[in-house]
């Protein structure tokens, strides 16, 4: 929805909403600053169906995340 076209009903209607994803809390205990970083998104939701998806805005995050969840 990049191109502010929803692929699901066709409508122009596109709400962008900035987001991140948040480190794990430390409620099991301390962990390493550098071990987790905040990632930014951006959420497009389409206003007339409801339909929405979630963008990774960094490469370089993409990159980490394959590297710490990836297969």
């Amino acid at each position: 929805m990049k191109n502010m076209l929803c692929p699901k009903c066709h409508s122009s209607e596109i709400v962008r909403l900035p987001g991140s994803i948040q480190p794990p809390s430390t409620l099991g205990g301390p962990k390493s600053l550098s071990a987790f970083k905040t990632i930014n998104t951006t959420q497009y939701c389409c206003a007339n169906c409801g339909f929405s998806e979630v963008w990774v805005d960094d490469p370089d995050d993409l990159k980490a995340l394959l590297k710490k969840y990836g297969f």
